[in-house]
């Protein structure tokens, strides 16, 4: 019954181990590594290319998708 008590009021353990938060640590992509989300991407076709006449651009499209995603069936074009 005492050790019961003890365990109750222990302090909660971390639940994320110091150690496992160091591999972590070693391994993630400095803030440089996510630039690419300061572009403005568009999810609309038309206001993208608009965007890209305006300002005499290239357009980039990226797609993403297949039979087991969203049911864009890329794999088959």
């Amino acid at each position: 019954m005492l050790a019961l008590v003890a365990l109750l009021c222990a302090p909660p353990a971390d639940p994320v181990p110091e150690r496992a938060q160091l591999e972590a640590k070693a391994v993630r992509p400095a803030a440089a590594g996510f630039r690419w989300q300061d572009i403005p991407w568009h999810t609309d076709a038309a206001t993208a290319l608009a965007e890209a006449k305006k300002e005499n651009r290239p357009l980039f499209v990226w797609m993403a998708g297949g039979r087991d995603r969203d049911g864009t069936p890329l794999e088959r074009c």
